[in-house]
C-alpha cells in the first residue's frame, strides 16, 4: 500500500541526496531501545514523501509506518503518521518533526488499551551513496489509551534506508 495512503488514513524522516524537481520516497527499517524509567527495545518499519523537492536547503515532508515495542512494563504496536520540517546539507540530514499515532493497541501492567499516541521526532541522517541513508531517530511519545494507564516513552532507533523513487 502506497505511504500516500496511509497518511490519509492514520514516519521517518529518512532523506538522500535527490535531483530537483523529483517526486522522492524512502522506506526504511530501523531498530533501538526505549531509555528512561521504562527500558525496553523497539521496530519501526516507515516511510517518508519529501514534498520540498529540494536537493540542499530547507525540506519538508510526510512519514508514515509501523511500530511494535516491548519493554519492561508491556508491549503495543501502531501506525505513527506526521510531518517533518529540517535542513539538508550535502548528505547529511537534520530534522524535526511530530504527529500521531493511530491503530494503538498496548498492553501495560496486564491491561490491554486501545489509543492514540501523539510523538515528537528529530532526526539525524546520512547518506551512504545516493539511495542508502543512516538516520538516528530520536522520539518523545505520549501514549494515550483507553483501558490502560496513558504513560510517556523515550526512544532511540538507529534507522537503514533506502530511496524507493525519484
Amino acid at each position: 500500500m502506497r505511504c500516500s495512503l496511509l497518511v490519509l488514513l492514520a514516519l521517518l524522516s529518512v532523506t538522500t541526496g535527490a535531483h530537483a524537481g523529483e517526486p522522492r520516497m524512502d522506506l526504511a527499517l530501523g531498530a533501538g531501545v526505549d531509555v528512561g524509567d521504562r527500558p525496553g527495545w523497539a521496530v519501526r518499519l516507515g516511510e517518508t514523501i519529501e514534498i520540498s523537492k529540494r536537493v540542499d536547503g530547507l525540506i519538508y515532508g510526510t512519514a508514515c509506518g509501523y511500530e511494535y515495542w516491548r519493554g519492561s512494563e508491556g508491549s503495543g504496536f501502531h501506525v505513527p503518521i506526521g510531518g517533518y520540517a529540517g535542513v539538508r546539507a550535502g548528505g547529511v540530514t537534520s530534522t524535526l518533526g511530530g504527529g500521531i499515532g493511530v491503530l494503538a493497541i498496548e498492553t501495560i501492567h496486564h491491561d490491554s488499551g486501545f489509543g492514540i499516541v501523539p510523538h515528537a521526532t528529530a532526526t539525524l541522517g546520512f547518506a551512504l551513496d545516493d539511495r542508502r541513508t543512516v538516520t538516528l531517530d530520536g522520539r518523545l511519545s505520549r501514549h494515550v489509551l483507553g483501558g490502560a494507564p496513558d504513560f510517556t516513552r523515550w526512544s532511540v532507533l538507529l534507522m537503514i534506508g533506502t530511496t524507493l523513487g525519484r
